[in-house]
């Protein structure tokens, strides 16, 4: 099914950028950091936990930029998009 999608839409790539970068965040940093905190029950404010969050912010700010790139260009390919045409 993934392969007859990619086929079909030749922007397929920036849909999966878009997703991607949307799940990369809170799945892989910002859920497991925060079971960290509390599993370890690090208590709020000292250097441990300040740079754990910067750690986290830090990685949503370079998610929120994978996504921008990713929608813009999605953009650009939607404007030129004809179907079944494989040249870009």
């Amino acid at each position: 099914m993934t392969t007859l999608l990619a086929m079909t839409f030749p922007f397929f790539k920036e849909f999966v950028g878009v997703t991607g970068s949307m799940a990369l965040c809170p799945l892989t940093v910002y859920f497991p950091i925060e079971m960290y905190i509390a599993r370890a029950k690090i208590p709020k404010f000292p250097a441990t936990w300040i740079w754990i969050k910067v750690l986290s912010w830090a990685c949503l700010v370079v998610s929120l930029v994978a996504m921008v790139g990713s929608l813009q260009g999605l953009f650009e390919s939607v404007k030129t998009y004809k179907p079944f045409n494989n040249k870009h």
